[in-house]
């Protein structure tokens, strides 16, 4: 499957622009990432892309419906199972390979590092530092949805200091250019 293909998928399944910005900015610190461990970013980034385009469509079935219908279009295997590990919860299908803990790693964070960007008065990226969106972690009111276990486990599951992995995050996230110009 190619990036063409897999964006068609997203875009076919997903109406909502801040849940393709969302992949998108998944895809993006995915494919830093496998970048940066030396690892396929093709593939690394088809998984970041894909791994809620039926979240919108199918939330109770999310994502074994996705991983599904990714199966029957001869989807490559990994990527459909680290699709399934980023929400465990309901596949039972724990993130163990890099790219799985990747995956799991960058997806509730990367929603989060673009909320805090929301409410900064550039309303940009370019002068987010990892130091802000730790202290915005410490405010449970704020984007009160994410899971802040799931942050803490992620960093964990990668190896790396959280200030570190939100660092490489939003220097992912710059490089792809998914700094907000206006709010969703």
């Amino acid at each position: 499957m190619t990036r063409k293909e897999a964006l068609e998928i997203v875009k076919e399944h997903t109406k909502s622009e801040s849940l393709i910005k969302h992949m998108l900015a998944v895809e993006a610190c995915m494919r830093w990432y496998a970048e940066f461990r030396g690892e396929s970013s093709e593939l690394w980034g088809l998984a970041g892309l894909l791994h809620d385009f039926d979240y919108e469509a199918h939330p109770d079935d999310h994502p074994l419906w996705g991983a599904a219908h990714l199966e029957t279009l001869g989807a490559d295997p990994n990527v459909i199972k680290a699709i399934k590990s980023h929400y465990p919860a309901m596949t039972g299908v724990e993130p163990v390979t890099p790219m799985e803990r990747h995956l799991f790693a960058c997806d509730e964070l990367s929603g989060f590092i673009l909320a805090v960007s929301y409410v900064r008065p550039s309303k940009s990226l370019d002068d987010l530092e990892a130091k802000s969106v730790i202290k915005k972690l410490k405010e449970p009111n704020f984007a009160a949805g994410v899971n802040r276990d799931d942050v803490q486990t992620g960093a964990d599951l990668i190896g790396l200091p959280l200030n570190e992995h939100i660092g490489n995050m939003i220097a992912a996230m710059k490089a792809a250019d998914l700094s907000p110009s206006l709010t969703p």
